[in-house]
């Protein structure tokens, strides 16, 4: 896993820390740290908004075309404890950075931000200065060109429908 991210660092693809749900042809990534509740959020948007799949639920491959501008979330073989191994992919629609709150609550990032809840959820080696730089600049990229939203939230239907009614709403 490892090799491969290192691998590919400088082409505009990252391995990143997210739990990925497929809805209408666009991928929907949940990022945060360990615990935060990546899973349970796309758990409930698999219960409870119609037509989702889940593509990966550990390390989705995301990949910027810097020819193209396009965003593109692909299933990998590494997927955490959850058995989710699909070759499938598809345009990213937007990255949310979870945060648990005592209530439900929901705001898109300027482009500082997005970077700031981005690069701790990508799979880097500080030491390798020219791997470390590719991944910098890809999530610069991504953080320029990407929707990213923070959502504070409970682990409720009202936070996956809430998640779900603006993630959507802004896309174009």
């Amino acid at each position: 896993m490892m090799a491969y991210a290192f691998n590919t660092a400088c082409r505009g693809t990252l391995l990143m820390h997210a739990s990925v749900i497929k809805k209408d042809a666009r991928a929907y990534l949940f990022l945060g740290k360990s615990g935060t509740g990546k899973s349970t959020h796309s758990r409930l948007w698999l219960e409870h908004i119609p037509g989702c799949e889940l593509l990966n639920d550990d390390n989705p491959i995301v990949h910027y075309n810097k020819e193209t501008g396009k965003v593109i979330a692909y299933g990998s073989p590494w997927s955490g404890k959850t058995p989710c191994y699909k070759n499938i992919s598809a345009p990213v629609g937007a990255f949310v950075r979870l945060e648990q709150a005592p209530e439900n609550d929901i705001k898109r990032e300027g482009a500082a931000r997005a970077f700031a809840f981005l690069l701790p959820s990508c799979s880097c080696l500080k030491e390798a200065e020219a791997l470390n730089n590719g991944i910098i600049e890809t999530v610069k990229r991504l953080a320029a060109n990407q929707p990213v939203y923070h959502l504070k939230c409970l682990p409720d239907r009202a936070a996956a429908e809430l998640c779900f009614s603006n993630v959507r709403a802004k896309e174009g």
